[in-house]
């Protein structure tokens, strides 16, 4: 990686995998760079989205930013707290930005890809669609099952057919991915933890 990528995930380390998700950054970073292969893209506005579009979580308090993955919570509650750590990640990726002096030009459409990566509706860009992409390869990567496992044991929860089912329908669902590869990528791995959980 370049050494101001370097610089941007040493700086956002302590902000990091918040959510009882030990890997989803750096897990999150490779899919990123394996899009960029394969895809195209501007590296110098994927790269450090990828790096930095989770930190604001590290700004809610952990009640609050579990309440994600709490079953009894309503949609509206989630959305809320999605926006929130959305807004807190603007705010922090911009001083970890601004601290490295990165180009203020790629700033922006930084901080506009942070903004909208959980919450926002289509796709504004090939960058913003790849980020978000790449974030959601998490959830069929080994790193991304072993914390939803842990996460679901920790609660006394049995196997959750439902989320599994749910899974591999948001996979197939149009607009659920920007790129057709991110697609094959997320059946490949989904099949594959399928096959280990059994």
């Amino acid at each position: 990686m370049k050494d101001i990528f370097n610089q941007i995930w040493e700086l956002a380390l302590p902000y990091q995998d918040k959510r009882d998700d030990q890997g989803h950054a750096a897990t999150s970073l490779k899919y990123a760079r394996r899009l960029l292969e394969l895809e195209g893209g501007n590296e110098d506005v994927i790269i450090p989205a990828i790096i930095l579009h989770d930190v604001g979580w590290s700004q809610l308090v952990k009640d609050r930013r579990m309440l994600i993955f709490d079953k009894h919570a309503s949609k509206e509650v989630k959305r809320e707290v999605q926006l929130e750590h959305q807004n807190e990640g603007v705010k922090l990726a911009s001083e970890i930005l601004r601290k490295v002096h990165y180009p203020e030009e790629l700033i922006k459409e930084i901080l506009e890809i942070i903004s909208g990566h959980d919450t926002r509706e289509g796709f504004i860009s090939q960058n913003e669609g790849l980020v978000r992409d790449a974030d959601k390869l998490w959830r069929t990567s080994p790193e991304g099952f072993s914390a939803a496992e842990s996460r679901r044991k920790a609660s006394g929860q049995a196997r959750d057919e439902i989320l599994w089912k749910k899974m591999a329908e948001d996979i197939q669902k149009p607009g659920y991915f920007y790129s057709k590869r991110a697609r094959q990528m997320a059946n490949a791995d989904y099949k594959l933890r399928l096959q280990e959980s059994k």
